[in-house]
């Protein structure tokens, strides 16, 4: 175990260097700290991973599994039609970064607007060409070919990438530069403001760093957006890509607290093994059987399920009050 080395950053929202410190998350191979800005509110973990444990955790290509396409095209469905509602009309030009294998930019083709996107991954831009007939450029953003694009889209989007990137600010300050004016952005984050990290802390399913750094609120992402010259049009928090209802995620929680905790027991590197083995296994299974959860946790997960109904008046409620696992905001370019 070692704790993280890089050094701490200012809040890249507000320039702040006050924090309120939240707690600490033990990877078992470092220990992050998550933080608050006194100034604006922004949550992220700081100091941030050096580069050498984002480059050794990204260094796999990335791929869509195949139970996660379900989620993808509702998240897609569910967007394009608040678009079309806020007036975006046909042939508008949509550009996508973090692309993927293309499922968004393709749901998007079918609703006869003009696909566009940038991916990392040279096997999912490969996909899209092939499923989908969709050209993605397997690049950097700031180095590709619709960086240099003034004033050209319609919307640009980013589903659950943005708190993964070391700084925000390039993105949206990108984001504007090829958006026409009355153009607009659209980002899904997970909300640090949901339930679920009020219940369950440093056990919510989505605080793992390195993959997530930045953990964003309605209230910072406005603020954000705002500092780069943008009028927010639409928030809203809902289920997104959360995996199962509040119950659930107790079961999650529980499992990730009594898992590390085994750590005093194995030792660190032995469990640090142990949980790569896991992982592989996991992701092996779910891919060959097409379903997110198995096992045990596929029973609770079927269970958990049942309890749905009683549970719609609770989900309604809570996102109404911005506290949803999923932060969905749309802005318009001024």
């Amino acid at each position: 175990m070692s704790e993280n080395k890089s050094k701490l950053i200012n809040c890249p929202i507000c320039n702040g260097s006050k924090f309120k410190k939240l707690l600490t998350k033990d990877m078992l191979n470092e220990v992050y700290q998550l933080v608050k800005c006194k100034s604006c509110d922004l949550v992220f973990f700081n100091p941030l991973p050096s580069q050498e444990t984002l480059t050794e955790y990204y260094n796999g290509e990335y791929a869509v599994p195949v139970y996660q396409q379900k989620k993808v095209i509702l998240k897609s469905k569910k967007v394009l039609g608040l678009l079309k509602k806020l007036g975006l009309t046909e042939n508008s030009k949509i550009f996508e970064l973090g692309a993927s294998h293309g499922f968004f930019l393709n749901e998007a083709k079918k609703n006869n607007f003009k696909p566009y996107g940038v991916e990392l991954s040279k096997k999912a831009c490969d996909n899209a060409k092939k499923k989908f007939d969709i050209e993605v450029e397997n690049n950097l953003f700031d180095e590709s070919s619709y960086y240099k694009k003034k004033n050209y889209f319609d919307v640009c989007c980013m589903f659950d990438v943005l708190e993964h990137v070391t700084n925000p600010n390039p993105v949206i300050e990108g984001f504007s530069k090829i958006l026409k004016s009355g153009g607009k952005v659209v980002f899904t984050v997970p909300n640090i403001d949901s339930t679920e990290f009020k219940f369950y802390g440093k056990h919510w399913e989505w605080l793992s760093p390195p993959a997530h750094l930045y953990y964003y609120s309605p209230n910072t992402m406005k603020k954000l957006l705002e500092k780069h010259g943008f009028k927010v049009e639409h928030v809203e928090t809902y289920k997104g890509d959360s995996a199962g209802n509040i119950l659930f995620h107790s079961y999650l929680s529980l499992r990730q607290s009594v898992f590390y905790s085994l750590k005093y027991l194995y030792g660190r590197e032995k469990l640090l093994k142990k949980r790569e083995s896991i992982s592989k296994s996991i992701d092996s299974v779910g891919i060959k059987n097409k379903k997110e959860f198995s096992g045990l946790s596929g029973v609770v997960y079927s269970f958990s399920e049942l309890f749905n109904p009683v549970l719609k008046g609770f989900e309604k409620s809570r996102n109404n009050r911005g506290n949803g696992a999923t932060l969905l905001i749309v802005a318009k370019k001024k």
